[in-house]
């Protein structure tokens, strides 16, 4: 029996997301190689000393990496000895936005100004005429080749001065215009929205065009409503989950 799962350690994280990792170093160290079978969900129960509901939640971990699948009347089967490029982001308050930056990086492809038509305008809460500064780029995870993400962010004309400093440090753009300019801001207003990727952006994916995405938009705005950034980004929704707990407040007692 194996006693990696001890009580100091369950302690610190949720068992499944421990017995996920337990599994994971097991696949990558060949332990469970690619197209065989992980021990039945009883067994892996007895193994860890948890509940089937446990196990389960952690065989959804490995899945949402890639590195198995489940086949009904077969089991668990190993299909992957390496995760796939997949982001799972969990926020919280403004200050989380800061996690997203230093888990990814920003790779610039151009930086180019732009006056707003009435679509942009729209879609960026100004007024038709104003000038920004648009930066396209991808997000990419650790040493992964495939992005998770398309990244269009658009800067307000009068920070222009950061457009250099973006992608190279890991550094949020909205901290850069607060360092640099004295604004601060005090509401990040966020969508998320489905949608299929375009043939041009299946490409630079890597997916198959009309594929499911996720696209996630974030206006940034500062004192008196001002706009000061927004980010949009595309994802592929096999790459990207976006988690976040809500806590409810006990009613006030009679």
């Amino acid at each position: 029996m194996n006693n990696r799962s001890g009580p100091g350690m369950l302690a610190s994280q949720p068992q499944y997301a421990l017995i996920a990792q337990a599994l994971m170093a097991d696949i990558t160290s060949g332990r469970y190689a690619v197209g065989s079978l992980l021990p039945p969900e009883m067994d892996l129960c007895t193994q860890f000393g948890v509940s089937r509901h446990t196990v389960r939640e952690a065989m959804r971990m490995l899945q949402e990496r890639g590195l198995v699948s489940r086949q009904r009347g077969v089991g668990t089967l190993v299909k992957a000895d390496k995760v796939e490029a997949h982001y799972v982001q969990s926020t919280a308050s403004i200050a989380d936005l800061l996690q997203y930056v230093k888990d990814t990086r920003l790779v610039t492809e151009r930086l180019t100004p732009v006056v707003a038509d009435a679509t942009l305008a729209e879609a960026l809460n100004c007024t038709p005429g104003q000038r920004w500064l648009h930066v396209r780029g991808f997000r990419y995870v650790g040493a992964n080749t495939q992005p998770i993400a398309i990244s269009d962010i658009f800067l307000h004309a009068a920070f222009g001065g950061i457009k250099k400093l973006i992608g190279v440090q890991k550094v949020p753009v909205y901290r850069l215009i607060e360092q640099q300019y004295g604004q601060t801001v005090v509401e990040v207003r966020q969508r998320i929205g489905a949608t299929l990727v375009s043939d041009e952006d299946a490409r630079a994916l890597s997916v198959k065009p009309g594929s499911a995405g996720l696209l996630v938009t974030r206006h940034y705005v500062g004192k008196n409503d001002q706009v000061l950034e927004v980010a949009v980004n595309l994802h592929p929704a096999e790459r990207y989950a976006y988690s976040q707990s809500l806590r409810l407040k006990s009613a006030p007692s009679a």
